[in-house]
């Protein structure tokens, strides 16, 4: 059976290592989303979160700890494809927009 060769042209937008490790440290093994801890514990023997942009880079969202969170992977794919995707991204925004505020005051 022959298939049709398609070509793609991807375009991928750098991310900060610094900007990474600083919201795994601010989580402390605990998703930005909801609270809960970690669901697993990487081959490194750190909690395993994602990195999540409150606004796309893709959409001029700036990769900074004031836009971004760290998540569990559930609540990663909800922000982005969940029917209240809308709503958690809102309120994930809101979480961080607080968090950094008081570590500022510090």
């Amino acid at each position: 059976m022959d298939r049709e060769l398609r070509k793609s042209i991807v375009q991928y937008r750098e991310r900060s290592r610094a900007v990474k490790l600083y919201l795994l440290k601010r989580a402390n093994g605990v998703c930005e989303a909801y609270g809960s801890k970690a669901p697993f514990i990487d081959t490194k023997g750190d909690p395993f979160l994602e990195v999540h942009h409150t606004r796309r880079l893709s959409d001029g969202g700036p990769d900074h700890p004031e836009w971004v969170a760290a998540i569990c992977p559930n609540c990663h794919r909800r922000a982005h494809y969940g029917l209240d995707s809308y709503t958690v991204n809102s309120s994930i925004a809101d979480y961080v927009s607080s968090k950094e505020n008081s570590l500022r005051r510090v």
